[in-house]
């Protein structure tokens, strides 16, 4: 019997249905629980983020306490005030269920946190300063009845010490807040770190007995005291502050920046950049104007020349608006001490020096006006003097030894120690590196970017031969 056509019609759109319906069941169950799965994933990603608010928020008020008790007095008022902030608004983004800004507040305050207990933590095992670079003599005594040390670089320096430079001393120094001292020969002082006054963090302090200082500060300022003055240096400045203990006569200079001097008697002057104020007793003078830094032509900087060829080197620089006498100082190292030439009334804008023996030196210039008051030294700039050689011989191929000892990290200043071969100049991220006569040396470099970046250290020795060194260093953001 033929089978009925209409009923194979029913049958096929019978069978195509219940195939479809089955596709259609099958996906709104995997669509059911895909939502499901989605909302329980939501829920305890909630939960997670609840769970991990709460528990920043918790160590938040452990840290502000360890903070509050153990940072060093009148340090790190801002950051501190800072982190209070931003607990208090991880507080109010978790009352709010904002979960996710009250643990990315919360992290911010944290992370903020550890680092000012690191902070006092390095200052309770490190004191205030450090020297990074000593020339000549220098010596060092703790407290008031220690006895005189001789001083070393990675020294460190308590408040209450007392640093002092013979004639052919010099040293540099630096401090947990940045500042940078360069200690000039024949002077006095002693360390110390003053309260902020109405609730401002505390500065680094150095109270001059007598002698000569360059500071150049960071992003805090700084204090030198004088026995008849005292200089508030701003933030981000450099001052030279001079005290001379037989004629009690004091002279303050700013160079870049903000100082302030305050006499003895009240009387306070505003000193601004290229200006110098001399205190006379309890008299202070007017701010006077300074003539600028030269600026240096010819040889550029790391110039070689060899003892094969010319016996003679020019140094030159561009005459200064106002200037009629130049001083010029040519050192074998970048402290400008036991200096090879060292003049103060050239009328000239370059001098010939007759070469007669290798090594690596450094020459700066300085211009003073009509008045006599002598401005900034411009940047130092490095020349060799190579050895001959007899025609016909090959020299020295080998690089010389460069070796990082330490990385030393204060925020973003590290302070870098190592050692090349005798004789040899080594440069620091471009910068001339003081090199002790037994190869070591310390540089002290300021890294401005965040995160990581690269010390790139060069040596080289009196034939011409490079040694290169790098080591990544991290600068953290808060």
């Amino acid at each position: 019997m033929p089978s009925n056509p209409f009923d194979r019609r029913t049958r096929g759109w019978y069978t195509v249905s219940v195939d479809s319906l089955r596709g259609a069941v099958i996906l709104a169950i995997v669509a059911a629980f895909g939502f499901a799965g989605w909302g329980l994933y939501r829920q305890w990603e909630e939960k997670s983020l609840e769970r991990e608010a709460a528990f920043l928020i918790d160590e938040l008020e452990g840290l502000l306490s360890r903070a509050a008790a153990e940072r060093s007095e009148g340090t790190f008022l801002e950051e501190l005030e800072a982190a209070r902030r931003g607990s208090a608004a991880a507080s109010s983004a978790y009352a709010a269920r904002d979960f996710p800004g009250a643990v990315q507040e919360a992290r911010r305050s944290r992370a903020l946190l550890l680092a000012i207990l690191d902070a006092a933590s390095a200052a309770a095992a490190t004191g205030e300063a450090q020297f990074i670079a000593v020339q000549g003599g220098v010596e060092f005594r703790r407290g008031e009845r220690g006895e005189w040390e001789e001083a070393r670089t990675r020294v460190v320096l308590q408040s209450g010490d007392h640093v002092k430079t013979s004639g052919n001393g010099s040293a540099e120094i630096v401090f947990l807040d940045g500042t940078l001292y360069t200690v000039r020969p024949n002077t006095l002082f002693l360390v110390m770190r003053s309260s902020g006054a109405g609730g401002a963090p505390a500065e680094q302090t150095i109270a001059m007995e007598y002698g000569w200082v360059n500071l150049n500060t960071a992003q805090r300022g700084s204090r030198v005291t004088t026995p008849r003055a005292e200089a508030r240096v701003g933030r981000e400045s450099e001052v030279v502050v001079s005290f001379d203990k037989e004629s009690s006569t004091g002279r303050f200079v700013a160079y870049r920046g903000d100082l302030e001097v305050a006499a003895q008697s009240g009387l306070v002057r505003n000193v601004g950049a290229l200006q110098q104020v001399v205190q006379t007793g309890d008299l202070l003078s007017d701010a006077k104007r300074l003539p600028q830094a030269p600026l240096q032509v010819r040889p550029a900087d790391n110039f070689e020349v060899s003892l094969d060829g010319a016996k003679r080197l020019e140094l030159e620089w561009e005459p200064v608006a106002g200037a009629n006498r130049y001083a010029l100082q040519v050192s074998r190292n970048r402290l400008f001490v036991d200096n090879v030439i060292d003049v103060s009334a050239r009328s000239k804008t370059s001098a010939n020096l007759g070469l007669k023996g290798e090594g690596t030196f450094d020459w700066r210039v300085a211009a003073s006006g009509r008045d006599g008051l002598q401005g900034p030294w411009s940047a130092p700039r490095t020349f060799h003097v190579l050895a001959s050689r007899r025609a016909g011989e090959q020299g020295d191929k080998t690089p010389p030894e460069l070796v990082i000892d330490e990385v030393q990290a204060y925020g973003n200043i590290f302070i870098v120690a190592g050692r090349t071969e005798v004789g040899a100049g080594v440069r620091v991220n471009g910068e001339q590196v003081a090199v002790a006569a037994n190869g070591t040396f310390t540089k002290t470099v300021l890294v401005v970017k965040e995160g990581w970046s690269v010390l790139e250290l060069k040596a080289m020795d009196n034939a011409g031969n490079e040694a290169t060194v790098r080591r990544r260093v991290f600068v953290e953001s808060l």
